[in-house]
């Protein structure tokens, strides 16, 4: 049997359909997708579409100051304006030609840094698993100048102070979440669980960092202590028990009272999935936890999966969040 780590966690790796074509004497035709980046606002109940991009695009990041959006699209970050004239034109921020700029992308709290996860080029001949892919953090300026790397992992968020960097990584065939300075030095372990843990970010308070683990027998939303889960993870704390879906990535909002997933059909228990299906799950929280009688309610059901939300996508005065969603591309319309 497989270990449920060499299926999971490559979320770099997954997302890199196009990677596998780089690496292939004789490459596949990957599916081609046009993108629609959705936005949910939690006060209306509403969904808006932004703008529709060619390409598969993934992950969007709100920055701070609400001008733009972070998503990678074919091995690069790019930065979009939500407004002016270069409404939706992507502006190409961070590229290398012997890295791939994957979907573990997220912007600093403050606004001016961006740490993502890039896979080195050439990948190794043979790959087992997740602990086989070059997996470097880089930490870089939000204009993607001055990018450096710090540690190896799939990253997923910071500290609201800056001081920290959250990521999953894989020791001995088990993904477990780590969190190291924002230089790379003090690596900490949080988690032990011998399941499957994902996708971590802090809380506001920097009291919480929330993740996604199928350490329960299907993958729902959790949180711990910013310090860790504790000996034999006693301090995790289970958030949402949705029985008809996979929940994966828990995206808190800033001012605490909301929580977002992005959830998978139950007979897709990895994240490797593309397809129809796919939905937005919302719940209302009171102390960081479900409020009294609050379910994860579906607000959107969409074609997409992979990327299209595995780190945080709320605005900074949480009153919205962003995914994307993509569209087919007949033969006929290219």
């Amino acid at each position: 049997m497989k270990s449920v780590c060499s299926k999971l966690v490559t979320v770099g790796l997954l997302f890199a359909s196009g990677l596998v074509a780089q690496n292939s004497s004789q490459p596949a035709a990957a599916p081609k997708y046009r993108t629609n980046f959705v936005v949910y606002d939690v006060q209306k109940k509403a969904t808006t579409t932004l703008f529709t991009l060619e390409g598969e695009w993934h992950a969007p990041n709100w920055t701070a100051d609400g001008k733009y959006i972070v998503s990678d699209m074919g091995n690069a970050l790019y930065r979009i304006p939500l407004s002016g004239t270069g409404k939706g034109k992507p502006e190409k921020i961070y590229a290398n030609s012997a890295m791939v700029a994957t979907n573990d992308h997220a912007v600093s709290w403050d606004g001016k840094q961006i740490a993502d996860t890039v896979i080195k080029l050439p990948m190794p001949a043979k790959i087992r698993g997740a602990a086989d892919i070059p997996n470097p953090i880089l930490v870089m300026n939000v204009d993607g100048s001055a990018a450096h790397e710090v540690h190896m992992g799939w990253l997923h968020g910071w500290s609201p102070d800056g001081k920290h960097l959250v990521y999953t990584g894989t020791l001995q065939d088990s993904a477990n979440l780590y969190r190291i300075n924002a230089d790379g030095s003090g690596e900490l372990r949080l988690t032990t669980n011998k399941a499957a843990d994902d996708g971590p970010e802090y809380s506001a308070d920097g009291k919480w960092i929330y993740f996604c683990s199928n350490r329960a027998g299907k993958w729902d939303a959790w949180r711990m202590p910013a310090e860790g889960a504790g000996p034999q993870d006693k301090l995790a704390e289970r958030v949402t028990q949705g029985a008809d879906t996979q929940d994966w990535f828990p995206h808190i909002s800033p001012d605490g009272k909301w929580l977002y997933t992005l959830s998978y059909p139950m007979d897709h228990p990895d994240h490797t999935y593309i397809g129809a299906g796919m939905k937005i799950k919302l719940l209302r929280l009171e102390g960081g936890v479900g409020a009294n009688g609050a379910e994860l309610i579906t607000v959107r059901t969409f074609f997409g999966g992979q990327g299209a939300g595995n780190t945080g996508g709320w605005s900074a005065d949480s009153k919205q969040f962003a995914w994307t969603e993509y569209e087919k591309v007949s033969a006929q319309s290219k």
